[in-house]
């Protein structure tokens, strides 16, 4: 995946964890289920694994993706596994298209940068959920 990382000059050199800042995108994991699985639809590709993939990201304290991205790739029984990579390559430009990530802010107001993640459960091929 990318593996470019700018810091925004505007942030603080300080990250938390999604869960701990409500960085949940502000959608909920049936409205984007719904949307990726039109997404890669319109790609009219077919697979075939089953497992998970798993996005891992930073949000900019301005509420923007930055760029660098961890991939992790299991299958159902969470073992070290890979999926095709155009199936991954869809996943990826869809995650590429959510924009609108919440801004973390401390206990004064001040925003600053934090960790999140995105992961498809993939079943014969199919997105058939969506954590968190």
């Amino acid at each position: 995946m990318d593996t470019t990382f700018t810091q925004n000059e505007k942030c603080p050199p300080q990250y938390a964890y999604f869960y701990s800042v409500g960085g949940k995108y502000p959608e909920n994991s049936t409205s984007l289920l719904k949307k990726v699985q039109a997404y890669l639809q319109q790609k009219n590709e077919a697979y075939t694994n089953s497992g998970y993939i798993t996005f891992r990201f930073m949000i900019d304290c301005e509420g923007k993706r930055i760029a660098k991205t961890r991939l992790l790739q299991t299958d159902e029984k969470y073992a070290a596994s890979h999926f095709e990579k155009k199936l991954v390559d869809e996943l990826y430009s869809f995650l590429k298209t959510l924009d609108k990530w919440v801004i973390a802010r401390s206990t004064d107001g001040k925003a600053y940068s934090y960790k999140a993640f995105l992961t498809f459960k993939i079943k014969n091929g199919k997105v058939i959920n969506i954590i968190p």
